[in-house]
């Protein structure tokens, strides 16, 4: 498997130890992690977590990564709430809901921090498309962030957290907020 070869097979941004496995079954598994760890070495690739990686030159959301390399998950907490201009403290850390353990990914560039949550409140996020790589990542929608990050943070009152509710949809927020605990919803109404 030459770096040529690789990328002419590779149509996607991000790829795996399998997926190079299908490409190239002629090769034995430590051929193949031998050669990528020679790219690597090189800067031919970037390892993003063990078996899984991406070329430098392409363009990607940390989003789209965070997704990728840690399944299920959506972006939510205190990335989504930055992104819609609810908190506006900038989240040095790319901040995910999952329903398998919690768990913090170190990479070359970013930390990702995955909080658990139980199957029955993973909902309320949508495909977002990244516009440079093409890939789709999941993101909460503003309302469920929130929820999320109360819950999660386990925050006892927003106006220290200076928390921007004003743009929030009121009508998707008691349809999300039902699914949690009372006390998360009054955190919201009692401000």
């Amino acid at each position: 498997m030459r770096l040529l070869a690789l990328k002419q097979h590779i149509n996607t941004a991000i790829f795996t130890n399998t997926d190079l496995a299908k490409l190239f079954p002629e090769e034995s598994g430590n051929q193949i992690n031998t050669q990528v760890y020679r790219m690597i070495k090189r800067g031919d690739l970037i390892g993003i977590k063990r078996g899984i990686y991406l070329f430098p030159e392409v363009d990607i959301d940390e989003f789209v990564i965070a997704n990728r390399i840690y399944t299920p998950s959506y972006v939510s907490l205190e990335s989504a709430l930055n992104i819609y201009g609810i908190i506006p403290d900038y989240a040095s850390n790319i901040t995910s809901i999952t329903t398998t353990t919690t768990k913090n990914i170190k990479t070359q560039k970013h930390t990702f921090l995955y909080s658990k949550i139980s199957r029955l409140l993973y909902f309320g996020f949508e495909n977002v498309i990244d516009s440079n790589s093409g890939l789709y990542y999941q993101l909460a929608l503003p309302e469920k962030a929130l929820l999320d990050y109360i819950y999660i943070r386990k925050i006892k009152s927003l106006s220290e957290n200076r928390v921007d509710t004003s743009g929030l949809n009121k009508q998707v927020f008691a349809n999300f907020a039902v699914h949690f605990p009372k006390w998360v919803s009054k955190v919201v109404t009692s401000e």
